[in-house]
């Protein structure tokens, strides 16, 4: 697999959200599954047990654990999307089979479907950097938000950096 960059992941994220027509916050996770045609199946888990994407008949099919919060069971889609996102653009790209605990592509790309770069900018400016409520906008955590704003550079890290 060729070595790629986070803005290419991120672009893949970008591409797939552009193809939905997706303007405004929230980001509909489970439709994205959809327009992708990847059924996505609840499940009641262990707790220890996040999700899987499994092959039905050749095809993808994600499976959550029902037992989490919607927060979680959202993310866990992103990521697992993430992963077929890049697997549809890179044919070398393999599912990771071994018990690693770590897909940064994956979450580069789950990070960019529930908070996108455009959308954040776009909102941060309506409303005022207020990144609390940004959070709840987007369905993420007030921290993720507060880490996104920083990495887009709307916030620094000692203060506000108003663009208007």
């Amino acid at each position: 697999m060729a070595l790629r960059s986070d803005s290419y992941y991120r672009g893949l994220a970008e591409k797939a959200l552009a193809e939905l027509g997706q303007i405004e916050p929230p980001v509909p996770i489970e439709r994205l599954a959809e327009h992708f045609a990847i059924p996505v199946r609840q499940v009641q888990m262990p707790l220890f047990f996040y999700g899987a994407t499994i092959n039905e008949d050749g095809m993808p099919v994600i499976v959550l654990n029902s037992a989490k919060d919607e927060y979680v069971r959202r993310s866990t889609l992103a990521h697992l999307l993430g992963h077929v996102l890049i697997l549809l653009a890179d044919s070398e790209y393999r599912y990771p089979r071994h018990h690693q605990l770590e897909h940064p592509e994956a979450d580069l790309v789950a990070e960019e479907l529930m908070a996108p770069a455009a959308l954040v900018h776009d909102q941060a400016q309506k409303w005022f950097n207020d990144h609390r409520y940004l959070a709840r906008l987007f369905g993420i955590t007030e921290e993720e938000m507060l880490e996104r704003m920083r990495d887009l550079g709307i916030i620094k890290s000692r203060g506000i950096m108003w663009d208007y």
